[in-house]
């Protein structure tokens, strides 16, 4: 049964974080995940989704200081992301969220503009070749996120499903999957169902938010109960997180959310 995931940093963002969990509880969630593991409390955290029941679906397995493209953060990067699945494990959670370049505030922070592409990947690839067999041992899984260019990262390296698979089939571990961030790949290329069937054997896990806006489906243009219904008549199993704002109200987005699951799941 695929769960549906609310990311308490953006659809929950106006109490205090250990408050959202018990909110997105009540909403009808069976998951919760956020981004940096620093300065939160993690043994709060699990204790809190202990006692409502919900499990961490994600966190953000990098930080801003180390890109995986860059062979110069090397040591730094695979040192930070080790630290990344041990906080992981202290919340509960299997899986962590990693990108090509370093992001702060959401903004590319180095796009390496005189540096060739290739190389680039090729970087990627050595990294995680590296990291893969203590993700491994550790039961943890990174999954490797494609962000869009055009309108949230500008200057971000892996901005396609497609190449970030072949970054993922190249490594070639089970531990390291694909993250399908539905909006992102949207304004980059659409064709979502068809993407999915290409790469499903891939998607670790699944973002959710609809476009233009980055708010919850139904006030743009993805029509996601086709898409939804699609990818888990194909067999789907994991999660659905909603990385999202509401357009207007909580109330309304998460009206919204769940008649998808009542309606189309």
């Amino acid at each position: 049964m695929i769960s549906f995931s609310s990311n308490i940093e953006m659809l929950h963002n106006n109490e205090p974080f250990l408050e959202r969990m018990g909110n997105a509880k009540k909403a009808g969630f069976d998951a919760i995940e956020f981004w940096s593991w620093e300065n939160k409390d993690l043994a709060a955290i699990r204790e809190s989704c202990k006692e409502y029941g919900l499990f961490v679906s994600s966190i953000s397995g990098d930080g801003s200081e180390y890109s995986l493209c860059d062979d110069t953060h090397y040591k730094g990067y695979i040192d930070y992301a080790r630290a990344s699945f041990e906080a992981a494990k202290q919340v509960g959670s299997s899986l962590v969220v990693i990108h090509s370049n370093a992001l702060s505030d959401g903004k590319v922070v180095d796009s390496y503009p005189d540096i060739p592409k290739t190389r680039l990947y090729m970087n990627m690839v050595k990294t995680l070749l590296a990291l893969a067999p203590y993700a491994e041992r550790e039961g943890i899984t990174c999954v490797l996120e494609p962000l869009n260019r055009y309108v949230d990262h500008p200057g971000n390296l892996l901005h396609t499903l497609h190449d970030a698979a072949h970054v993922v089939q190249v490594v070639n571990s089970p531990s390291i999957k694909l993250l399908y961030d539905l909006y992102h790949m949207q304004i980059e290329c659409g064709n979502l169902c068809n993407n999915y069937d290409r790469f499903r054997k891939h998607v670790g896990h699944v973002h959710i938010a609809d476009h233009p806006g980055r708010h919850e489906p139904g006030t743009g243009e993805i029509h996601y109960p086709k898409v939804l219904s699609h990818m888990a008549g194909q067999g789907y199993e994991g999660v659905f997180a909603f990385e999202l704002s509401p357009s207007r109200s909580w109330e309304e987005a998460v009206y919204a959310i769940m008649n998808l699951r009542e309606m189309y799941l």
